[in-house]
């Protein structure tokens, strides 16, 4: 799926609207604001591979309907209709190549509704080049190597019917992902409900921990797999990265299945300390790739965000990435804290360096 900007074409353009959003009337406006505001903010960034997939999804389920309510379409994909009208919008300039009107997604608001109609394109029997059949090969290849793929279910049998297709020499093109330890493991136990006693490391704060826990959802975000799971230690629903469990083993009890929600996802210790940043663009890294518990969009670009964190070494090292493209707003006591972690690590060179030079002043 490709974005760019609708080209000229010599040929005349099927009726096409942009996406736009007019205000609706006043009762229907304010019945529309009570529900979002009602609705709990999600607690982190969406991936653009979380977009895609629920575009890929949503739009088909539109062009079906033609014409939805925006909060219905929301609270079906679990999206705030922010969320859901910032898709839509870019999902009004994707389409296939010449990128001529007729070859655009025709999508638009419209007095509270999405309205959708199926461009011509959508219409044609599908025809793929070589060099689109080679990467659906591939990635097709790939997602089935993911754990928890069915090997018998429908991608396998499009795999199997496109490998007539493929060019000379392709197949000898094998892909093989890096094995993701203990996944397929936990994926089991989230389905079975049985507890796992597992040996976890924290980077924050070096140590290792025997935990017990009843794993509810397995999912990847950002290229890394996480277990969200219930912590006996702590008592609290916790998220772990996988690739931090060194150890992995079932113990036999069994807990009611229970299903976790992606805006439910426990990202967060209620007893980790809150900080607010004001984080200004030359650092919105920051926003996109980690989760963070409220932020508030500034008129200037900048924004407010407010993060929980394990430690303030952490902290101080995620300032020093930074530089001025972050200023702690709250609490009071870590403001200071990105000249601190200079300073620290400035007196940890001039240490090492010295040391070095008494090393080879004493050799000579």
């Amino acid at each position: 799926m490709a974005t760019k900007k609708k080209a000229k074409s010599t040929r005349k353009p099927v009726k096409t609207r942009p996406v736009k959003t007019r205000p609706a009337k006043k009762r229907t406006a304010k019945k529309s604001a009570a529900k979002t505001t009602s609705r709990p903010a999600r607690r982190g960034p969406r991936s653009a591979a979380q977009r895609v997939s629920v575009l890929l999804v949503m739009l088909p389920w539109i062009m079906q309907r033609q014409r939805v309510k925006i909060s219905t379409m929301a609270r079906q994909f679990n999206l705030t209709e922010a969320e859901l009208i910032e898709d839509l919008q870019m999902a009004a300039v994707c389409g296939v190549p010449p990128y001529t009107p007729d070859a655009l997604i025709d999508v638009y608001m419209d007095n509270g509704m999405v309205i959708a109609e199926v461009p011509l394109v959508f219409s044609r029997p599908l025809k793929l080049s070589t060099a689109e059949l080679f990467a659906v090969s591939v990635m097709a290849q790939t997602a089935m190597q993911l754990p928890g793929a069915n090997k018998k279910g429908p991608l396998a049998s499009a795999l199997t019917k496109l490998a007539p297709l493929m060019p000379s020499g392709a197949e000898t093109i094998k892909v093989q992902l890096p094995k993701a330890r203990y996944v397929k493991e936990l994926l089991t136990a989230s389905s079975s409900g049985e507890r796992q006693e597992i040996e976890y490391f924290s980077p924050a704060t070096q140590k290792r921990t025997m935990r017990t826990i009843t794993a509810r959802k397995v999912f990847e975000d950002a290229g890394r797999w996480y277990v969200a799971a219930d912590d006996h230690l702590s008592g609290e629903d916790r998220v772990f990265r996988v690739d931090r469990i060194e150890q992995l083993s079932g113990t036999e009890i069994f807990d009611q299945l229970r299903e976790v929600r992606d805006d439910e996802l426990p990202w967060f210790s209620e007893s980790l300390q809150q900080v607010t940043l004001r984080v200004q663009k030359s650092a919105r890294w920051i926003v996109e790739s980690y989760p963070y518990v409220s932020r508030v969009d500034n008129a200037d670009g900048s924004v407010d965000l407010t993060m929980s964190v394990t430690s303030s070494h952490w902290l101080g090292r995620l300032l020093l990435r930074a530089g001025k493209g972050v200023k702690v707003l709250k609490p009071a006591q870590y403001k200071n804290l990105a000249t601190e972690t200079a300073r620290s690590v400035l007196s940890r060179y001039s240490a090492s360096n010295s040391a070095s030079n008494s090393t080879s002043n004493s050799a000579s």
